[in-house]
Order: C-alpha cells, then structure tokens, then sequence
C-alpha cells in the first residue's frame, strides 16, 4: 500500500536525509583537503597547519593524536609555527577538538626541549580561561606539566609570579586551585629560599580560602611544601594549619587533611611526631570523625604501618586500640568493609608484633577466609603467602588448614588466585614441617585440587597455565618421587602431545626436570627410553618434532656422554624425516648436538654428525637449506672456539653429571642387554614355531600328492612301456630296474614340489 503525503514516517526521514547530506558534503570537503595537501607536497608541518586551517573535525583530531611525531619530526621553529597557530585558533574549535589537544600536549610535553614546552604557557593561559569543564581541567593538568619541564630560569622568571597572582582573592576558584597545584610542583623543583618563602605566604591564606575545594587542593601540596621548607619551618608553620584543617566541618577536607598528615609521617622528627602527631593519629582510630570512616577501613593497613615505630614504643594499650577497631570492622554486616579488612590483614599483621596474631588477629583470618563473600575470600587467597612469610617458622600449623580450604574453594575465581602464589606458600610449608610422614600425607592431600584445576584450565586458557608452570620446577621439593613418577610425568607427558604449542618447550624442561629428581635409575632410565620409542620414534610428526625439544633439555640436564651413548642416534635419524618442520627444527639443534661431540667421544661420532650435515645440505626444502647455511657457519665457528678456547668450567660440570649417572648408565646398559636377550628369545621362539609349523604342513602335503600319485599313475605293464595318461609326454625304453629308480626319483620330486610352492 502506497504512503500518503501525511504519513509520518517522511516527516522522520526527511532530517535524516539533510544528515546524510551534510556527512556528503563533509565527504567532499575532506578529500578537497586531502587533495590540496597531496597537490601542493606539503611536509609534516605544513600539513599539520594546513588541517588545523581547513580540515574537519575528524581530521584535525586525527592529526592532533599525532602531534607528538609531529613535534619529534619538527625543527625548533616548526614546532613554533604549530603553537602559533594553536593559540590563534584552537580556543574557537569544538571541544572535542580541545580535549583531543591538550591530551596530546601532556603526552608530547616530556619529549619536547625546554624552550618549546616554555612557549606552550600562553596557549595554556587562554583554554583555562574557557568555560567548559572538562576541556579546562585538562588545560589545567598541561599548565601543571609545563612546570615540571621548562627550564629552572624560565620557571623563576616567568612562572613564580604567574603562580602567585593566580592565588589571589579575586582570581575565580579554578584559579586559586591551579596556584596550590602549582606550588606543590614546584615544591618538587630545586627552588631558592626566597622563592618558598613566598609560597609558603601564600599557603596560608589557601588553607583558610571560603572554597572547600581550594581549602582541599592546598591541603594536598602541604606535604610537598613541608619537604621543601625544612622540619622547622613545617613544625612552626605548616603544621598548624594542617591540625585546623582536620577540624574542618567539610568532611572533604578533613578527609583530605588526614591522608596528607599520615604521609608526612615519615620525614617529620621522631620526637616530635611521637609527643604531637601520633595521638592524634591515635585518637581519630579510637573514636574517627565520620569523615575519616570510609578511609580508615580502606587504608587501615597503610595508615598503621605508617605509625609502627610509635606504636610498638607506645606498648600494649595502644596496639590493643588500633587492633580493637580493625576486628570490630572485620565482623561489619558491610561486605565492602571485611573485604577491605581481608586485603589490610598483612600489614597489620607485619605492624604488631608476632604474638598477637595467635591471640586476637587468627581468629579473624580463619573466620575471612570462610566468609560468605567471594570477595572477601579472594582477599585472603591474594595475601596468605605474606601471611606466611610474616609467621614463617609457625606458618604449617597456623595456615595449612586455610590453604587447603582455599585451593579447594567452591568459586573458580578464588582457586584462581592462590594458585598464583602457590610455590611461596608449599616452600614455606615444606621448609617448616618436621614430621615426614605427615609432610607426605598433606602434600597428597593437595595433589587432587591441584590436577584438577590444571585439567580445568588446560585446553584453553593460556594465562593460566603460565602461572602453573613457574611453580612446576618446586614439584620435586614438595612430592615425592613415587608421585612425580605416577602422576605429575604422566600429566605432562600427555602435555608434550596433547597440550598448546606454545608450551611445548616448557613442559619438556619440566618433563625432564622430574625426571633429573626421580632418584631412582631405574625409572629414570625407562622414563628416558619411552621418550625416545613414544616420541623420537613415533608416526606422528608433531611428536617428533615434541623430542627435537625434548633433546634440547637432555643436552641441559644430562652429561654428553649419556646423550652421544642413549640419544644421539635416534635425534640424528631425524634428518631423514619427511617432514620438512621437523628436519628444520633438527637443523637448529645441531650446533648444541655439536658440543657433545668432543674428545674423548669416539671420531664416528663425529664422522655421523659431518654425513649428516652434508647430507641436509642437499635437502630439497628451500627453508631447510637456509637454516642449514646458517648453522653449518655457526657450526664452523663453534669448532675453532672449541679447540682455541676451551671452557674448563662447562667440562667439570659435564664430569660431576656424568658421575651422577654412572648408576643410570649401568642400569640402561643392563636394560640393553636384557632387551636383546629377549629379542633373541623370542626370535628362537619363532623360528621354532616356524619350522614346527613348517614340517608338519610338508608331511600332510607329502602324504597327499603320494596318494594323489599313486591313484593317476598304475603299475608299468610288462612290456617295459609306461603308458602315460591323456596329455602326458611319451617314455619308452625304461627296463624294471631303471623303472624303480625313476619312481623313486619322482616320488621324491613330487614329495618336495608343493613345499617350493607353498614357500
């Protein structure tokens, strides 16, 4: 059904039509500048004033995120040009446009030379003046970064009484509060005594300006101001101001004002700050102004580590007090709060001294570590191996039972995170369990929780999977070799075929890791010989190419003679591989290979090796060939250092491994031996079988044809001449006795033909 002309839906469209043509128009107007600038090659100032002329929004925001480059590309007087022009017209731009300029300006500030940031101070001076907020707190943050990177003269100069006249009663807020900021950042200047003088002139009358937010900002810069002045100038001055503003009746800047004195704790006098500082600290935790709630459960761990030093001196009651106020906020109904007690719990504890964990503060960790919040949970998983380190000698007995509750925690998220500190924890753990049995039973205890968030994470989330592997190589230290071998080797073995890629080198060091701590030369030794048959030997080329790495941690982790003796056969057979991966991937092990093949190895050791490159030399695959040319120079490299500059150090560390596996050497030899005393068993056993099997076919077979033969051919009549039977050949002449003969011989033919035939 046709619309009418009074249908709505066209009074809709029609102002998306005028939208689409402007967006056209605008279209048109930006390749007529990209033209312009292409037409007439412009270079990178030109165009940069060219697009902030013409351009449209879009291209002149474009172009100020690149104003850093631009400035890094730019002669001193080009970066000039480009202020100019900002100056002259950035002010009448749209304020996407302002804001994408003085972003990029803080950006490209501290790569800028002195004199160039210095000529940034009057652009600075007019976009603060604008009436939008966000573009002039922006402009306010490039005002602050011009400070700290202009030149010492020019800031003295130039900037100090820009400073000063900005603090005056008459300037508007946004003014006054640029000038505290100001005097804090060059506060952290090297300034002349005169200078902060003048400042701290000025800081007084912003402490008590009608503006809570000017009160708030001055307040802040107190710490760097009372670093620049001295202890005295603080005490006498400074200080005074700050004890009035926390009695401010606007909690912002009471708030503020706590916050800033807990930061100048650490540079004012031990004495003074104890006989002053510290009660006053210590009476807003006994009973805190509303203002200071929401921060002191926040940050109550920073705020009495601040004061440890008065603390401890000040003894029992005053530690009970701090202590008092942080259990009573770790039993709030408030989520938010015991979540905030579970992340300070370590720096109380680091605060207080050791006994009074076990009295008041295990209670609260054991009743966090069961909270009904995820959260809160996931706090103490966060910090229980601080926990640890902070009790160390006590922590098995205090903690194991929390640990075992975390990692087998109902919310993955928790599991997750004491996972990452997993090694810190089992390490302090195993270092301070006496009794070895129930070491060995609590460490099975946690295999199940640990395989299973293994498995969890395994096949797809990589992150994971790192955090476990920085903790695998502790493995040995925790379990014990019957659970390396049974569970932890078989996991990673499955790995090294089944696993990521990306950790494919990982989990062959770690496979061999294990097997380097398995103290047993036995199943070491068949550990090392399934590598080489399951995986050297195996039909599956991304196996293959999982031993190539497997080799590269055996050339680490094992002596050279064991290699050349039990490894190096198999690794150099891949230089036949049809895959061309992994033939590459031999070619780039090979200068490694190389260094086990010294004296006192035997010279066909070496004369193998030599074939074997020569032979890749004449690989048909084009990225062999080239990793085969570089490598065959390293190589050749590598024999003039071995013999011009022998490393004695690495001979002495392959002597000691060496010595540590004459027992597995033994043990592979005897292996070898009885391998091959088995083969030969067993191919007795079936030449025996063969030839039973054999015999007896041929007699059944005998047995047949010579009755078959004595059915076709009847008795020669008496006349000496065999009749043959339709088809035969004729034979005459035959007498009796020739005739006894030849049936002998036939029947010996005939006994031996379907023999041949069945062969």
């Amino acid at each position: 059904m046709p619309r009418k002309s009074d249908d709505p839906f066209y009074s809709h469209e029609l102002p998306g039509l005028d939208g689409l043509n402007a967006a056209s128009a605008n279209c048109q107007h930006e390749e007529h500048v990209y033209a312009t600038i292409e037409k007439e090659g412009m270079g990178l100032c030109d165009k940069t004033i060219y697009i902030l002329q013409k351009g449209s929004d879009v291209q002149r925001t474009t172009a100020l995120d690149h104003l850093k480059h631009c400035f890094s590309e730019c002669t001193g007087s080009e970066i000039t040009k480009i202020i100019a022009e900002l100056n002259n017209g950035l002010w009448q731009l749209e304020v996407k446009v302002q804001v994408a300029a003085a972003t990029a300006i803080i950006d490209a500030i501290p790569s800028m030379l002195p004199d160039s940031v210095s000529e940034l101070v009057d652009l600075t001076e007019t976009m603060i003046q604008l009436n939008d907020d966000k573009s002039r707190s922006l402009w306010l943050d490039v005002y602050v970064s011009i400070l700290h990177h202009v030149s010492s003269g020019f800031a003295e100069q130039e900037m100090v009484s820009r400073t000063l006249k900005k603090g005056g009663l008459s300037e508007p807020q946004h003014s006054r509060t640029l000038c505290c900021r100001l005097i804090g950042a060059f506060c952290e200047r090297d300034c002349s005594p005169s200078i902060i003088n003048q400042f701290i002139d000025k800081s007084i009358p912003l402490c008590q300006d009608t503006d809570l937010t000017v009160r708030a900002a001055m307040c802040q810069q107190l710490c760097p101001l009372a670093k620049a002045v001295g202890h005295s100038a603080t005490r006498d001055t400074i200080m005074a101001e700050m004890l009035e503003l926390l009695r401010d009746e606007e909690d912002a800047v009471s708030r503020t004002a706590f916050e800033t004195l807990i930061e100048m704790l650490s540079f004012l006098e031990p004495t003074y700050r104890k006989q002053q500082i510290y009660p006053v600290i210590r009476n807003h935790v006994k009973d805190p102004p509303s203002s200071i709630q929401g921060i002191l459960v926040q940050n109550f761990g920073k705020y009495i580590w601040s004061v440890k030093a008065d603390l401890v001196e000040s003894g029992d009651e005053d530690i009970t007090i701090f202590l008092k106020r942080y259990v009573g906020q770790s039993v709030s109904n408030d989520a938010a709060v015991r979540k905030h007690c579970a992340y300070n719990l370590p720096a109380v504890c680091a605060t207080v001294p050791i006994g009074y964990y076990t009295t008041k503060l295990h209670a609260v960790t054991v009743a966090l570590s069961e909270d009904s919040c995820c959260s809160t949970r996931c706090s103490i998983a966060a910090g229980l191996h601080e926990l640890v380190r902070i009790l160390d000698h006590k922590s098995f007995s205090l903690f194991s039972t929390i640990f075992t509750n975390l990692i087998t925690d109902k919310e993955p998220i928790v599991r997750d995170t004491i996972i990452v500190n997993l090694s810190s924890i089992l390490n302090n753990f195993s270092a301070n369990i006496t009794d070895s049995d129930e070491s060995e039973q609590y460490f099975t205890n946690l295999i199940p929780p640990i395989v299973q968030w293994w498995e969890s994470h395994a096949p797809r989330s990589l992150a994971k999977l790192q955090i476990m592997y920085s903790h695998v190589d502790y493995f040995p230290h925790y379990f014990s070799v019957q659970q390396l071998h049974s569970v932890w080797l078989p996991l990673f073995i499955k790995q090294l075929s089944q696993g990521p890629r990306a950790f494919l080198s990982d989990t062959a060091r770690t496979v061999i890791h294990f097997s380097r701590h398995l103290q047993n030369s036995s199943l070491e030794g068949e550990l090392l010989t399934s590598l080489i048959n399951d995986f050297g030997k195996s039909k599956s080329y991304p196996n293959r190419l999982s031993f190539i790495e497997i080799c590269k941690h055996l050339l680490t982790y094992y002596s050279r003679k064991y290699f050349r003796e039990r490894v190096l056969e198999t690794i150099l057979e891949l230089s036949k591989d049809p895959v061309s991966a992994v033939r590459r991937r031999l070619v780039l092990l090979l200068p490694a290979i190389r260094k086990t093949l010294n004296p006192p190895a035997d010279v066909d050791y070496l004369s193998n090796f030599i074939k074997i490159i020569a032979t890749l030399q004449l690989d048909t695959n084009p990225e062999v060939i080239e990793a085969v040319t570089v490598v065959a120079a390293e190589i050749e490299e590598l024999n003039k250092e071995l013999i011009e500059n022998p490393n004695p150090e690495e001979d002495r560390i392959d002597a000691v491994k060496e010595q540590e596996e004459l027992v597995l050497r033994e043990a592979a030899m005897e292996q070898d031996k009885l391998d091959r005393r088995t083969k030969i068993r067993e191919m007795i056993q079936h030449e025996k079988v063969a030839k039973t099997e054999s015999g007896s076919g041929r007699n059944r077979t005998t047995k047949r044809v010579s009755d078959t033969s004595s059915n076709r051919l009847p008795p020669a009549p008496s006349g000496g001449v065999v009749r043959q039977p339709v088809g035969g050949s004729r034979i005459t002449g035959i007498t009796k006795g020739s005739e006894k003969k030849k049936n002998s011989r036939g029947s010996s033919a005939l006994a031996n033909g379907p023999a041949i035939i069945k062969r």
